[in-house]
């Protein structure tokens, strides 16, 4: 294809009626028919892959410099509704230490204009910090050599489930069949999705809608359900 033209452009696609490869066209996207969104079915047009050509793959061009740990963290802290308070990471990186862990933290510092919003991965006291330092190869490479991943659900979460590393994301209230990740078929391979026990989803607010909760977020996981699926998934048992 040597020209792309906007959707719009009718007086363009009108000259090649046969020609014309049309991508991301809404009329071609039954939504409500995929149980994950994806950019590969997008432009074919065909509107749901299978799991196996869902499975997650990612191609590294720099040389493996990563060093190796048990366990590799992403503090993501972007809205309330989303991020694991910073006093939980500290209080699960002291634990793990305590048994014996190699820990690190990865992750960027970014301004998303987009959201208008700084979002940090701030390091943690006592474990090696990566953040702001990797690139997202070395980032890949990193993951891909630890015992275990924990991450909030975001975009290191995806890049973790192109390694075969066991993972556990912190799911919050987004409904997880729309941001599963899918490996050997299977949306449960290696991955844990730990929950809170609110499924009302809240978005960017600041405070929990619901007047039960008293604007307490109850949608995102407790330490101690969050400690028993990492030391489980580590054979290391009750901390």
């Amino acid at each position: 294809m040597e020209n792309v033209y906007a959707i719009g452009d009718s007086e363009q696609r009108a000259k090649y009626p046969h020609e014309v490869l049309v991508l991301f066209e809404p009329k071609k996207l039954p939504h409500h028919a995929m149980d994950t969104f994806d950019f590969i079915s997008v432009p074919l047009g065909i509107g749901e892959l299978s799991f196996r050509e869902k499975q997650l793959q990612y191609f590294a061009t720099e040389e493996d410099h990563a060093e190796r740990f048990d366990v590799v963290l992403n503090t993501s802290v972007t809205w309330p509704v989303r991020s694991w308070p910073l006093e939980n990471w500290q209080r699960l990186a002291d634990t793990l230490r305590r048994l014996g862990m190699t820990v690190a933290v990865v992750g960027k510092d970014t301004y998303s204009k987009a959201d208008e919003m700084l979002k940090r991965s701030p390091p943690l006291e006592n474990c090696t910090s990566l953040v702001n330092q990797l690139s997202v190869d070395q980032t890949f490479f990193t993951i891909r050599k630890a015992r275990l991943f924990v991450s909030c659900q975001n975009g290191l979460s995806v890049l973790a489930g192109a390694t075969d590393t066991e993972i556990v994301v912190l799911d919050y209230s987004i409904e997880w069949s729309k941001h599963a990740i899918y490996r050997n078929e299977d949306p449960h391979y290696k991955v844990t999705y730990v929950k809170g026990e609110c499924q009302v989803y809240c978005a960017v607010a600041d405070r929990c809608p619901l007047p039960e909760n008293q604007g307490v977020f109850k949608c995102i996981p407790g330490y101690q359900k969050v400690e028993r699926v990492v030391l489980e998934k580590l054979g290391l048992g009750a901390g």
